[in-house]
């Protein structure tokens, strides 16, 4: 059996998962259950304790805080894999969103 790499993330180590996104309509629905996700369970405790930072959301759940969004996409694309997270900036509006395809 190979090794499973992990990656450590603060005090918590998370099992490296590769997932793929298969269509763009996929990578799409994800991102708008992670924002009705974040504004209905996560928006107001993370507005009170980390406004102005970035959340690296998966699954619904707020994987870890960041200073700065790109560090939490940098995070999201090392542990999870592109179109399989979502980063949310904490206090900002949204005024849409995008969601990113590779060019091959």
């Amino acid at each position: 059996m190979a090794d499973v790499p992990v990656i450590e993330l603060g005090d918590t180590v998370f099992q490296k998962e590769v997932r793929s996104t298969d269509t763009w309509a996929e990578a799409e629905r994800s991102v708008q259950f992670h924002t009705r996700t974040y504004a209905s369970e996560h928006r107001k405790a993370l507005e009170r304790d980390h406004w102005g930072r970035s959340a690296l959301m998966c699954d619904g759940e707020v994987i870890e805080i960041f200073d700065a969004g790109i560090d939490a996409y940098d995070a999201g694309m090392e542990l999870f894999g592109q179109g399989n997270f979502a980063t949310q900036g904490i206090g900002t509006v949204s005024v849409g969103y995008r969601v990113v395809q590779p060019i091959d």
